[in-house]
């Protein structure tokens, strides 16, 4: 059986293009070409493509990619210097990611493993199958997939919901599996689909399966991750020639392919039919493999706001819950997250931040936008926050020598104080937090009873008026006395 990496057209079309400038950022589908060492991207919708500008890291003969948009960066496997290339998604800033102490003999096909912070390749040749790196640096290893065929091997998917690592058997057509946690795997059992020749996977998170391209074939199979249920995918409209590596879009329910034949990208629906063949005008299509989704970035959980219903309290944004498919090789990761704070549907000046002090009294919210290479998005705290004041009387004290008395009042937050009522001298205090004290002195018969007879009734008032709200009022009866002479 040939390699897939060396059955290639007899006389190889390259198209020299000139480098485009980076385009404005929108849902991509990218891809590498090894037949003329580039990394390319054309918008999801179709057309406005480019190959990427990279500096600082040559691609030499890619063969396998993956995204991480938390990051912004791609990643490739370089087949003929053994090695892992990476550059941002607009092509800035490219490297060779340290593999010390993993293997690179003739790699493909990465994925990664964003909760662990890895990227796993498969190597065709040698007996180490499976290796991986850390994305932060460190270096890497050497994954134990005792169990599994050895066989070669072109392209791996990472699982994180099954905490395993999957790839395509090319000389044994078997589709192999290994424990992320290093106790060894297996074989996948596929029954009812055909396996001729994989090269790379993709999961369709939403139905369970995992889907390969037969490369000999010229087919879309799957199967079940738990194993069984398998089939051929219905690819009526589409072309597959060769295909190299899939891409999965849960959303739309669509999958996309490489067609190493005649180096081009075509997509189906996952149900079946639908075929078509994806525009790449603008970019470079030669010798097309492992193509990848960017889109922007995906809200399954509002942000929710944290902290004390009273003003001055310091109140929490959360993130929210954002989706990654990484398995889907379907990137949607935020890169960024920025935040915006609004009291009464109104928003807040300069409240930029994750957390806002509450100031004043009222209903606040929070919006997270989440951003990464492909737009962003914004969404809004599900349920309004309120904050509210409270106003009480603590103890009161009595100065008979001077008939008048004290309140201690308990306010939460900031704002007016006044006091008046029946007999009540006016009292005002502008600024007013925390427990201020207010005396009470008579006024008017009150004053002239207290005067003549030492004992009066008056009806305190107290009102307050926090900022941003409405005026509280609380009432209290208090009975002053004073020693005559």
């Amino acid at each position: 059986m040939n390699s897939p990496r060396r059955v290639v057209a007899a006389i190889a079309t390259v198209l020299l293009l000139s480098l485009a400038p980076t385009a404005q950022a929108a849902p991509s589908v990218f891809w590498n070409n090894y037949e003329v060492d580039k990394i390319s991207r054309a918008n999801l919708a179709g057309g406005s493509g480019l190959d990427l500008p990279i500096v600082g890291a040559i691609p030499d003969d890619p063969y396998g990619l993956a995204i991480d948009a938390a990051a912004g960066q791609a990643y490739w496997t370089n087949f003929d210097n053994n090695s892992i290339g990476h550059a941002g998604l607009d092509g800035a800033g490219g490297g060779l990611l340290d593999t010390a102490g993993a293997t690179l003999n003739d790699p493909s096909g990465p994925s990664i493993d964003p909760a662990n912070g890895r990227i796993y390749w498969a190597n065709a040749a040698g007996s180490s199958r499976i290796s991986y790196a850390n994305l932060s640096g460190g270096g890497g290893g050497v994954l134990d997939i005792a169990g599994a065929t050895p066989g070669e091997a072109y392209g791996v998917v990472v699982s994180p919901r099954t905490g395993r690592i999957y790839w395509g058997d090319y000389a044994e057509d078997a589709i192999d599996y290994a424990n992320l946690d290093g106790s060894g795997g297996g074989v996948l059992d596929t029954s009812g689909a055909v396996i001729d020749g994989p090269v790379g996977l993709a999961i369709d998170s939403a139905t369970n399966r995992l889907y390969w391209a037969n490369y000999q074939g010229d087919t879309i199979a799957y199967a079940n991750l738990s194993g069984g249920g398998g089939g051929a995918l219905d690819t009526s409209g589409a072309l597959v020639e060769a295909p190299n590596g899939l891409a999965v879009d849960t959303a739309a329910a669509k999958i996309y392919w490489a067609n190493a034949e005649n180096s081009t990208i075509y997509s189906a629906n996952l149900g079946g039919g639908g075929g078509a063949q994806f525009n790449t005008t603008g970019a470079t299509a030669a010798g097309t493999a492992f193509p990848v989704l960017v889109e922007q970035p995906r809200n399954t959980a509002l942000p929710t706001i944290t902290g004390k219903h009273q003003p001055g309290a310091t109140l929490a944004c959360s993130n929210g819950a954002w989706a990654d498919q990484s398995e889907s090789f379907l990137a949607l990761a935020p890169q960024t997250l920025s935040y915006q704070w609004f009291r009464n549907g109104q928003p807040m000046a300069g409240a930029t931040a994750a957390s806002v002090v509450a100031s004043k009294v009222g209903a606040y919210s929070c919006g997270v936008t989440a951003a990464n290479f492909a737009g962003s998005v914004g969404v809004l705290s599900g349920i309004d926050f309120s904050v509210n004041a409270t106003v009480g009387f603590k103890k009161v004290t009595f100065n008979h020598k001077k008939g008048t008395a004290t309140l201690r009042v308990a306010l939460t937050g900031a704002g007016r104080l006044d006091l008046f009522g029946k007999g009540v001298a006016n009292v005002s205090r502008k600024k007013a937090t925390g427990t201020v004290k207010l005396v009470v002195r008579s006024s008017g018969k009150a004053k002239i009873k207290l005067r003549n007879t030492g004992k009066a009734k008056v009806k305190a008032t107290i009102s307050y008026t926090p900022e941003g709200g409405k005026a509280i009022k609380r009432r209290e009866t208090i009975v002053l006395k004073k020693k005559l002479r």
